[in-house]
């Protein structure tokens, strides 16, 4: 299979890469780690538009249906100017996005996705049950799971919003077709056993024009469905290839991932194949986000030197169609905590992605500064 050789790029390779960027590296015990140069050492490259990730060069014919819009709890007809929901731009210290709106004292589960315009976001949220007590069952209610979204109009930004989905269906990890106007979606499988765990999803696509909602439908046959095992996250590529993960909890109940690829040829999907060691070299690997062009790709991984439960990682794509040596975003992205859900604006000038630290709140939204830790094209 062609772009996934067996070759991983030597570190001083690795070096000279990076050094066309803003990064210096340091090692840290066995594996390699970015750190930002100051900004005096910086130059901003403005104007460069990085699309947002989703080209799934799939066709679905679709029943137009009004899909309903609930609001959500965030009150009245709030309108937010300014780019992303009007929130102060991070440096090069991530900062929770967007307080009270985005990140809220429930469990914000996915990467938060942009339409290729910039003026539409999605993420999942995962509610927390206001009557757990600690130590008694889940204190999350994961039958409630829903996508929000918000939109900026010429006023402002919209508060944020909650899909209803039909028949009652939950809603989970968003991804974003290039044309800004369908959105992907997992949702249960209604027909599966209720009993099975991990519970069998389904992929569902629903696109809007003028103001309405089609009808979501199922579109098969893209990611492997196997009983057991189940998809968490997932992103195209532009020329339509498609990164995910892939797992389920082996016999001691433990939960084991790893990534994959599955190459879109001549209007179908390749069978999905593993990506190489280097980068599925940790004990669990997932949540990729791969640039529009395939330059590098971003995933967790739960690996030897971590900075805590769960830390995001870069590869990036050598000429000869290898990837080279996965590197540690390092400290201030990585914490003690779980840094996942990793994505890009699609003007390429922040990183987001979620951190599980805090037993309040559990999952936040954070964002950074993106050319500090990642190329800039």
């Amino acid at each position: 299979m062609s772009g996934y050789g067996r070759h991983i790029q030597p570190i001083y390779q690795l070096k000279t890469t990076l050094q066309q960027h803003p990064h210096t590296l340091v090692e840290v015990g066995s594996h390699t780690v970015i750190k930002p140069k100051p900004a005096s050492d910086r130059a901003w490259k403005r104007g460069k538009v990085i699309r947002a990730c989703f080209r799934p060069g799939l066709i679905v014919r679709v029943v137009l249906i009004s899909l309903t819009v609930l609001v959500g709890s965030c009150g009245g007809p709030q309108e937010l100017s300014a780019d992303y929901l009007g929130q102060k731009p991070p440096g090069d210290v991530p900062l929770r996005f967007a307080p009270d709106l985005v990140s809220t004292a429930h469990h914000e589960h996915s990467r938060v996705v942009f339409s290729p315009d910039g003026l539409e976001m999605y993420w999942a949220v995962i509610p927390l049950d206001p009557d757990y007590q600690p130590g008694v069952g889940s204190p999350f209610l994961p039958d409630r799971q829903a996508i929000w979204f918000t939109r900026k109009s010429s006023t402002g930004w919209s508060p944020p919003r909650e899909w209803s989905v039909p028949e009652g269906r939950t809603a989970s990890s968003p991804a974003m077709g290039p044309d800004g106007r369908t959105v992907y979606f997992k949702a249960l499988d209604p027909q599966a056993d209720p009993n099975e765990r991990p519970r069998p999803h389904l992929l569902f696509g629903v696109t809007r024009g003028n103001d309405k909602w089609d009808h979501p439908v199922v579109v098969p046959g893209i990611l492997p469905n196997d009983k057991g095992k189940v998809s968490a996250s997932y992103c195209f590529a532009d020329n339509g290839n498609l990164y995910f993960d892939y797992g389920g909890p082996d016999e001691t109940g433990a939960w084991e991932w790893s990534l994959y690829v599955s190459e879109f040829r001549n209007g179908t999907y390749d069978a999905p194949q593993m990506l190489p060691g280097a980068i599925n070299g940790g004990e669990i690997d997932w949540s990729p986000w791969i640039a529009p062009d395939e330059s590098y790709l971003l995933w967790s991984s739960h690996r030897e030197g971590e900075f805590g439960g769960g830390d995001l990682y870069v590869t990036f794509h050598q000429a000869d169609g290898s990837w080279g040596l996965p590197v540690n975003l390092g400290d201030p992205i990585n914490s003690p905590g779980q840094e996942r859900f990793p994505s890009v604006s699609p003007d390429g000038r922040y990183l987001f992605f979620a951190r599980h630290s805090d037993s309040r709140t559990y999952s936040d939204i954070y964002w950074v500064e993106a050319e500090l830790f990642l190329p800039q094209h």
